[in-house]
């Protein structure tokens, strides 16, 4: 779909692999936060620190290379909010783990934040497929569904959360403050991949 609508441009060509790049990025992120999740430790969470600062210099480099003329005008925006979409949703692992480092994982709702974690990770590979399916101009509404499938999941966990949370202790007001911006990322994740999604699809929509 995309490389059809392409000028030839080098630029063009770099944009994609920056793009690509940053949502493999994203998906090394996803996957560190759900070993993070399992087993803990200040090494993974500066890895998803890292990720992050990577992922960032991508993101630009993409929005550079676009600002610099790649691609025909009316692609841009719907391919830069793509492109901050996946962005958003990197922000939101690095805040779950800048929080989850704050607290201590309750074992009342840890088995329901792990699969969740599990859960935006599978969102993120299938969000990779459907890009390059959408690059060769195939048909992504099995992805887009398989994600929609997947948010659906996240949001059911995240219902049993919020009944089992009073459950959870908490020492002071500040305790409680970083449960509830943990919880409020790990699950923001999966919204944000659902409309990324839906963005790339609209652009291969487009032009059919």
């Amino acid at each position: 779909m995309l490389k059809k609508f392409m000028r030839g441009d080098r630029k063009e060509e770099a944009a994609l692999t920056a793009m690509h790049e940053h949502l493999d990025l994203l998906c090394a992120a996803g996957q560190t936060l759900t070993e993070l999740l399992s087993v803990g430790g200040k090494d993974l969470v500066d890895k998803i620190f890292d990720l992050e600062r990577e992922g960032d210099t991508a993101r630009r480099r993409v929005l550079s290379i676009i600002f610099e003329g790649a691609f025909l005008p009316y692609l841009r925006p719907n391919l830069c909010r793509f492109v901050e979409l996946v962005d958003e949703a990197f922000d939101t692992v690095e805040d779950t783990a800048r929080y989850f480092d704050l607290i201590a994982l309750h074992p009342t709702i840890a088995e329901e934040c792990r699969r969740i974690a599990s859960f935006n990770q599978q969102m993120c590979e299938i969000l990779i497929l459907a890009f390059e399916l959408a690059v060769r101009g195939e048909d992504i509404r099995e992805q887009v569904l398989a994600i929609r499938i997947l948010e659906k999941r996240v949001d059911d966990l995240k219902g049993d959360i919020y009944q089992k949370i009073h459950e959870v202790p908490v020492a002071d007001f500040w305790q409680g403050k970083f449960y509830a911006d943990f919880l409020h990322s790990l699950t923001a994740f999966s919204d944000l991949i659902e409309d990324a999604s839906d963005a790339l699809y609209v652009l291969t929509v487009s032009f059919r």
